[in-house]
């Protein structure tokens, strides 16, 4: 039996035996070459439901809008899981109301090329899950960190390189949409009172909302790159997600989404944590 016949299958015992009422996985797309989410809701629709390397949507992203539904399933690679285990210790979503359907990751294609946030991924297999929907596959070798060039240049080449980036952002917030972290009732470039960040596309306003969004994203990362895939400007947000997720490695010792007894990095306090910085 193929990974997508066993999905489809237990897509339907769950739906029909074992009390979930929906199960959240992909689709083929109207594009060909692409998948989109799927919500199916009926055993008779499972039959839709795919997976291979067109699947780079982020599903737990879904979690927190369809988890009042009841019970549900999730289809979860090894980004996804790790986002489910970050959504977990932030108490956004019940374990007990959750059943995760692991799937080993080849990898996302792009046109026909390796996504770049997969092109340093350690983690292709779940790292929860209730079942697996296939055989894990083997970890790859990762490519060399695309950090390392730019944190060769000067901090006002870095500056320079970010603003020339930012500076394209149209503010369509596609990159808040697709991110499994980004689930607050109100988001701080929506609050009016205070207003948090300017509204233009000024290369200031565009800046600190890159930047206040980076600091939110600490330690809650899981650099799955739903945000660059979203992005309809071709911005490298990864690059901000990138620095920051090594920043709180290197000084807490945190990798995101990884253990769920562990509480997030930025909510948990050490005294022997470095001070450094506080003059």
């Amino acid at each position: 039996m193929s990974r997508e016949d066993q999905l489809r299958r237990r897509a339907k015992e769950l739906l029909t035996k074992e009390g979930v009422v929906m199960v959240i996985g992909y689709r083929a797309g109207k594009r060909p070459g692409t998948a989109t989410p799927a919500f199916v809701t009926r055993p008779e629709d499972a039959d839709v439901l795919v997976f291979d390397d067109r699947c780079g949507t982020n599903l737990a992203a879904y979690l927190p809008r369809v988890k009042h539904r009841g019970k549900i399933a999730i289809v979860a690679k090894g980004c996804d899981s790790r986002s489910v285990v970050a959504l977990l210790k932030e108490k956004q979503v019940d374990r007990g109301g959750l059943v995760i359907l692991g799937v080993g990751c080849d990898g996302v294609k792009e046109q026909g090329r390796l996504s770049d946030s997969c092109t340093t991924c350690i983690h292709p297999n779940p790292v929860i899950c209730d079942e697996m929907i296939g055989e894990k596959v083997a970890e790859r070798t990762p490519a060399p960190d695309p950090l390392d060039d730019f944190e060769r240049l000067s901090p006002d080449e870095r500056w320079q390189a970010l603003m020339t980036d930012v500076s394209r952002c149209i503010r369509c917030y596609a990159c808040r949409q697709v991110c499994p972290n980004c689930y607050c009732p109100t988001c701080f470039v929506d609050a009016s009172s205070p207003q948090w960040v300017g509204k233009t596309t000024a290369g200031s306003d565009n800046m600190m909302f890159h930047l206040m969004r980076a600091m939110h994203m600490a330690g809650r990362c899981v650099e799955c790159g739903s945000c660059s895939r979203g992005c309809p400007m071709g911005i490298d947000l990864m690059k901000f997600n990138r620095r920051v997720a090594k920043v709180v490695k290197e000084r807490f010792g945190a990798v995101a989404g990884l253990n769920p007894e562990e509480l997030p990095a930025l909510a948990a306090f050490d005294p022997s944590d470095k001070q450094e910085f506080i003059r």
